[in-house]
């Protein structure tokens, strides 16, 4: 049997599944005596949704409301997982940003939708962000919590890093590459022997700069852009390290640098260079020389 290397975003994983809902608790704390009560106006309006049901509670990065303290264990038990997760990535030393995330756990359906419909967001979403907020539905009987946590949580996270929005490829693909690590024991326990992870269909391939310049979820081929993005996103923090040129790469385009100059100044190759190796590494096959 051979022994494989505990990283630390195995060890403190596994240190939280193994806890789980049996080691959490979510201690209660007055609205009054938070230590950030600034929200936005779909916070206001989240808190304003049967209001005598929320409680508050707090860490070091955030701030929990929740009205049943069995179904906001697993956002207890993971958030700050994931952000040492994220932070690690980026290569960060000190988070200089002293604002908490606030996060918001929905555990009635009827609450939920209400909610959904006071603030305009879609019919479907079970989960959506606005900067440093992050208000989700949390279904009773939710059996894969921890992957669609970990997506959305880095959105927040990944928020409080950066200078503004990201591509959309590169944020759902960033926040398809957390969820996927947040399941490691399920892929053999290491995060770069993932066995979850699909690839794409050749006849499927999305030119990266086609894959770049998306600006709206292409309805039609959904789950091709998001396995692709999380590919790509994969391809970048494992097969070119370091790791934190990633959150470079991020920084830069965030601060309104163009994705093809970003990748050209971090990674040395223009998107041109850098897709056949990369479309080897998402498809499994070599890419066809050119006529």
């Amino acid at each position: 049997m051979n022994a494989r290397k505990m990283t630390p975003w195995s060890v403190a994983l596994v240190l939280a599944l193994l806890c789980g809902t049996a080691c959490a608790e979510v201690p209660s704390v007055e609205w009054r005596d938070l230590s950030d009560r600034d929200l936005s106006p779909q916070g206001k309006a989240a808190l304003a949704i049967e209001p005598e049901r929320w409680r508050h509670a707090e860490s070091t990065h955030f701030v929990y409301h929740y009205g049943d303290a069995k179904q906001a264990d697993t956002v207890w038990a993971h958030s700050e997982v994931y952000y040492g997760w994220i932070k690690e990535i980026f290569g960060v030393p000190e988070d200089a940003w002293t604002k908490k995330a606030h996060l918001f756990v929905f555990d009635r359906e009827e609450d939920w939708k209400a909610f959904k419909q006071r603030v305009g967001e879609g019919e479907f979403a079970e989960a959506f962000t606005t900067g440093w907020e992050l208000f989700i539905y949390r279904n009773p009987f939710w059996l894969a919590p921890q992957k669609t946590l970990a997506h959305e949580l880095t959105h927040v996270i990944a928020f409080r890093f950066l200078e503004g929005p990201l591509p959309l490829f590169l944020n759902e693909g960033f926040a398809e590459f957390m969820g996927y690590r947040a399941i490691v024991p399920k892929g053999g326990g290491s995060e770069y022997d993932l066995r979850v992870v699909q690839l794409v269909d050749p006849d499927r391939w999305v030119p990266l700069e086609e894959l770049a310049s998306t600006k709206t979820y292409p309805g039609d081929r959904i789950e091709d852009f998001y396995r692709e993005s999380e590919l790509f996103a994969r391809f970048l923090i494992l097969q070119n390290p370091p790791a934190d040129r990633f959150y470079k790469l991020l920084r830069a385009v965030s601060g309104g640098t163009a994705f093809d100059r970003a990748l050209e100044e971090v990674y040395g190759v223009t998107p041109e260079e850098l897709e056949p190796r990369f479309r080897t590494f998402a498809t499994g096959q070599k890419t066809p020389p050119k006529s």
